[in-house]
């Protein structure tokens, strides 16, 4: 199986109407990006494998900003990237869904799945460090061609800012086998080196 990162990005979904104002919120609210948020929240693998029909969907309350998000005079978004969380309750411990929303053109946003739960990574480090944590949970089984991360959970920084390393707890689903992995961020100056550890 070839290991992939379902950072899979739909295209053109447009705002449903011009933005009146520079207003970051005004995207938010807005409702044709609600309702793109939920579908790509809903095609995180984490989620389809729970074969769920009674979920409640709500939004989290944090956003993480990667791009800053710009306006042209018309109030129109013109370039950002961002995080976005849908919390899923109703199918056993609650699940947060992470999504990618990016502009990629005047007015226009792409949104997709990220790994769920609450990791700090990026999304370009995201998608890096899965290899680690396959590796560091022994390496998908002999035939196993579904293999994804159900849930991560940070763990906690350690040194002093700005430059902190920090730790989470990734756990993987690998042809129903359930592996649980310690994943180890270090800051390096631009680059983050990543190490992944069993249990």
């Amino acid at each position: 199986m070839k290991w992939v990162m379902f950072l899979l990005l739909i295209p053109g979904t447009a705002l449903a109407q011009p933005q009146p104002q520079n207003d970051f919120a005004n995207i938010i609210q807005n409702a044709g990006h609600h309702q793109a948020v939920l579908d790509a929240a809903r095609q995180t693998p984490a989620w389809t494998h729970l074969s769920c029909s009674t979920a409640t969907f709500n939004e989290a309350p944090e956003i993480g900003v990667y791009v800053p998000v710009a306006f042209n005079p018309s109030g129109e978004p013109t370039a950002g990237e961002w995080r976005e969380g849908i919390v899923a309750t109703g199918c056993g411990a609650a699940l947060t869904l992470n999504v990618l929303t990016k502009v990629t053109g005047t007015g226009t946003l792409a949104t997709g799945p990220l790994l769920p739960g609450g990791t700090i990574a990026d999304p370009v480090l995201q998608n890096a460090a899965q290899s680690n944590a396959v590796l560091a949970a022994g390496g998908l089984p002999p035939g196993c061609t579904d293999g994804f991360v159900a849930n991560t959970a940070f763990a906690g920084y350690a040194g002093n800012p700005p430059n902190q390393p920090w730790k989470e707890v990734w756990t993987l689903s690998l042809c129903g086998a359930t592996k649980r992995v310690l994943m180890h961020f270090v800051p390096d100056g631009p680059a983050i080196t990543v190490t992944a550890n069993p249990g």
